[in-house]
């Protein structure tokens, strides 16, 4: 387990951002995991771990992921094998059209339950953030959250509880931790996850829980 924050990897996919920038706001993300043998005793892996965490702040317009959606090529790669250097591209570009600003990252975890910290700084223009991390093994599945708003119309939120879910890419088939990864074609859509990986008497259980805290 983590027992400091790590600070964000400031990519400034277009301009360069000073942490002084006008109206910067700084916050921590903590990602506390709640997943576990005995929380998630079905089909648990030996070898359960969560991959790294990769974040971008944003505006309205951009997407990383949304239930329904096909996924990118980006989160397709992030979800199978852990990487974001599809990801970084995809940024680069959204950075170009003006659409992301800050990327950061965190190491993952193989300490299960266990917490991921990460800061990063979020300009008004990019009153967004959006944060994913592979479930290790899987075939295609993911936990993370999108479009989390860090505003309130003008004023910065000060504190955010978002839960985790388990979600499917839609890009390899398995249902199980450890399946063979068949590549699906065409791409199904993102979805929840519903396997009984992921239930209980009480409907989906989650991964766990994010929380944004912003910093003085």
């Amino acid at each position: 387990m983590l027992n400091r924050p790590i600070f964000a990897l400031i990519l400034m996919l277009g301009s360069a951002l000073s942490v002084a920038a006008e109206g910067a706001q700084r916050y921590r993300l903590t990602l506390h995991y709640a997943w576990s043998a005995a929380s998630h005793p079905v089909d648990f892996p030996a070898d359960a771990h969560m991959a790294g965490l990769f974040g971008v702040t944003h505006d309205a317009r951009y997407v990383l992921f949304r239930d329904g959606n096909t996924a990118s090529s980006g989160v397709i790669l992030m979800a199978e094998n852990g990487r974001n250097t599809v990801l970084l591209a995809e940024w680069s570009e959204a950075a170009r059209r003006k659409r992301v600003g800050v990327v950061f990252e965190a190491p993952g975890t193989s300490t299960q339950p266990g917490s991921v910290v990460v800061e990063f700084d979020a300009l008004p223009e990019f009153p967004f953030v959006s944060f994913a991390a592979m479930i290790a093994p899987s075939p295609d599945w993911f936990t993370g959250a999108a479009s989390v708003a860090l505003r309130d119309g003008a004023v910065w939120r000060d504190r955010i509880t978002v839960p985790l879910w388990a979600w499917d890419a839609g890009s390899a088939g398995g249902e199980s931790y450890t399946a063979d990864r068949v590549d699906m074609q065409p791409r199904q859509s993102v979805r929840l996850l519903a396997g009984p990986q992921f239930l209980d008497q009480d409907g989906l259980r989650s991964m766990g829980q994010a929380v944004l805290t912003r910093l003085p």
